[in-house]
């Protein structure tokens, strides 16, 4: 059985820079699975589908979708074959060009034509050049955003920078604002609590040690774990298995993690 998938990625135009962080193209056949475990991360993603339609947790998606930063893991399902462009952008990011609160996309799917109408699709489709076509409907939408929280932005920049290990009454008393305060900005600006997006901050740190670093418990240190027991906990959680099982399930060269037999 053959396995293939071949990805063209691309950074936006600089000006997007802090909004949306890259493009993926993507043409994908498979024999051996047609399931994937999709994981927990610190990105909000849209799926712009050219292909059949793709299933996720059992439910039918068509065109594309928005997926919110989630607190476990989504099974995707296609049947074999599937074509489109990802995009990744910050939560911010995601925040400002689709103009709604983060908190109404966290651990949900949106039809991509209810937030973006079918013109995006249409058109992109269509494009001779797809991610040029994406910076210039960004920029557009862009000019109309309102300006992010500044609180939100420097806790983001603090906690991607700490790869989660900050305390949040620590970033709570570096920022001078009550823990209320930013969990509430930060669960409209981001979709999650900042307590939750520094363990998925962790969760990612810990599966990009897995190729390099000789034990879990070596992991777990290096990922800022307090001990290898909340580092089995967050598999748990975010990947739906324990740690040996989930690096079992990798498959080579970024094509993700597919879904247990």
């Amino acid at each position: 059985m053959t396995d293939t998938w071949t990805f063209t990625r691309a950074r936006p135009d600089p000006r997007l820079r802090g909004y949306v962080h890259d493009y993926c193209a993507y043409d994908e056949r498979t024999e051996s699975f047609t399931r994937r475990r999709e994981l927990p991360g610190d990105n909000v993603v849209a799926i712009v589908n050219f292909g059949p339609p793709i299933r996720i947790n059992g439910e039918p998606v068509g065109g594309g979708f928005f997926s919110g930063i989630h607190d476990t893991y989504a099974l995707s399902e296609t049947d074999g074959a599937q074509t489109g462009v990802q995009i990744n952008f910050s939560p911010i990011g995601a925040h400002l060009l689709l103009r709604v609160p983060m908190h109404e996309l966290a651990g949900q799917l949106v039809e991509l034509d209810a937030l973006f109408g079918p013109r995006l699709r249409e058109h992109l489709g269509n494009a001779d050049d797809p991610f040029a076509y994406l910076d210039a409907f960004f920029l557009r939408r862009l000019d109309d955003a309102l300006s992010p929280v500044p609180s939100v932005t420097r806790a983001l920049a603090r906690l991607r920078a700490s790869e989660g290990r900050v305390p949040i009454n620590a970033l709570t008393d570096e920022l001078g604002c009550s823990g209320r305060h930013l969990s509430a900005r930060f669960r409209e600006q981001v979709g999650v609590t900042p307590k939750l997006f520094a363990r998925i901050l962790r969760f990612q740190k810990a599966v990009g040690l897995i190729d390099s670093t000789p034990s879990w418990a070596a992991i777990a240190a290096a990922a800022g774990y307090y001990d290898q027991a909340h580092l089995v906990r967050d598999f748990q959680q975010f990947a739906g298995a324990a740690p040996t099982e989930f690096a079992r399930l990798r498959l080579p060269d970024g094509g993700g993690v597919r879904d247990a037999p």
